[in-house]
């Protein structure tokens, strides 16, 4: 099972404190969630900062500028925090060969790899990364990532997933961005979780709930494939320009 859009946190509601801010566009709405380190047991999240982008179909199909414009504002506000001037890992998590799974690895094919480049060049050094799932290869992927770390030492980790969710509703139309890191594969009990304690590197995660799971078992959007594509395009997008224009 995928790891869980943080709106379907246990008590999230029952805890107003949570929330720090809301911002209404058209066809879009912000939420702003801060997690602290008392709140962690009871709601069962990493401490830290979430940002949820709800939006509508009409701007997914007509305006997805609009929605770019807020991921990179969001974005930038991590970046500016964290990243100073050694390279930005970006890894791309999931299984590729399953399409609801594979949100990570479309993002990093879109995005623009500048690490091999000589230090002379000013534009900063991005390297992106897909680790393959444990049952593939039978190294985990906190392992995996972890060596490469070891080799490129960045300030940054940036993880892409897809995540899962227990409301329909959520299904394709909530990114969410935070600094709290993420579990690959959080079924698997063995696999340990990356975040700023375990790699003493800052992670932004962007995760969008791809999977609903009901009573009845699992589902996916009916529009699954069409929406991964413009998803993860947006995404992709969003990362280049900030980085690179």
């Amino acid at each position: 099972m995928k790891q869980f859009l943080f709106l379907d946190a246990a008590k999230l509601k029952e805890n107003p404190k949570l929330f720090v801010g809301e911002k209404h566009l058209k066809d879009q709405n912000i939420l702003h969630y801060q997690v602290l380190d008392k709140d962690k047991k009871e709601i069962k999240k990493e401490p830290g900062d979430y940002f949820m982008l709800q939006f509508s179909d009409q701007i997914l199909n007509k305006n997805t500028s609009a929605l770019k414009r807020e991921i990179k504002k969001v974005v930038n506000l991590f970046l500016k925090k964290y990243h100073k001037e050694k390279p930005i890992l970006v890894v791309g998590l999931g299984n590729e060969s399953i399409l609801v799974d594979s949100f990570g690895s479309e993002v990093t094919s879109k995005m623009i790899a500048t690490n091999q480049y000589n230090d002379f060049l000013t534009i900063p050094k991005v390297a992106l990364f897909n680790p393959d799932v444990t049952s593939k290869t039978g190294i985990s992927s906190f392992q995996l990532i972890q060596m490469v770390v070891k080799e490129m030492n960045p300030d940054l980790i940036i993880m892409i997933d897809s995540l899962a969710t227990k409301d329909s509703s959520y299904l394709n139309r909530v990114i969410e961005i935070s600094d709290t890191g993420i579990i690959p594969g959080s079924a698997l009990r063995a696999n340990k979780e990356i975040n700023k304690n375990t790699f003493q590197i800052p992670i932004l995660s962007i995760g969008i709930p791809f999977l609903y799971q009901s009573k009845e078992g699992l589902f996916s959007h009916i529009y699954l494939d069409q929406e991964i594509h413009v998803l993860s395009k947006m995404i992709a997008e969003s990362l280049n320009e900030i980085l690179f224009f």
